[in-house]
């Protein structure tokens, strides 16, 4: 079964939240002047955006898979980023969160890599 268009722009719309969210906690981490813990959202930060370029160049590409499936699992990682983020924000937990934030972050890599190619 291949991605539909309105399923493509869900997946990468999930991924450049994902994004968003990590980039929310690494200006988090810098304010509260935790520039290690922020190195590390940000590096992971820049590996998802990396491989969002590339997926929107490829966007058009036929994608063999179960959306469905997978644009559900994506939205469970977001939504507990947001968490850790909303975490990291209260200073709860800080090393803690960072540490699932690196993980959800990627956990969308894997996701954007498979869908490249074409193995979701």
């Amino acid at each position: 079964m291949a991605f539909q268009p309105s399923q493509k722009q869900t997946l990468l719309e999930s991924l450049m939240d994902a994004r968003r969210s990590g980039q929310i906690a690494e200006v988090s981490l810098r304010l509260q002047q935790k520039v290690s813990d922020a190195d590390k959202i940000r590096d992971a930060n820049e590996r998802l955006a990396s491989e969002i370029d590339t997926l929107q160049g490829q966007l058009m590409q036929d994608w063999l898979a179960n959306a469905s499936t997978v644009i559900a699992d994506l939205a469970k990682r977001t939504d507990a980023l947001d968490e850790a983020v909303d975490r990291i924000k209260k200073k709860v937990k800080v090393a803690e969160n960072v540490t699932k934030a690196v993980g959800f972050l990627d956990d969308a890599v894997v996701i954007a890599k498979k869908a490249l190619a074409g193995g979701l």
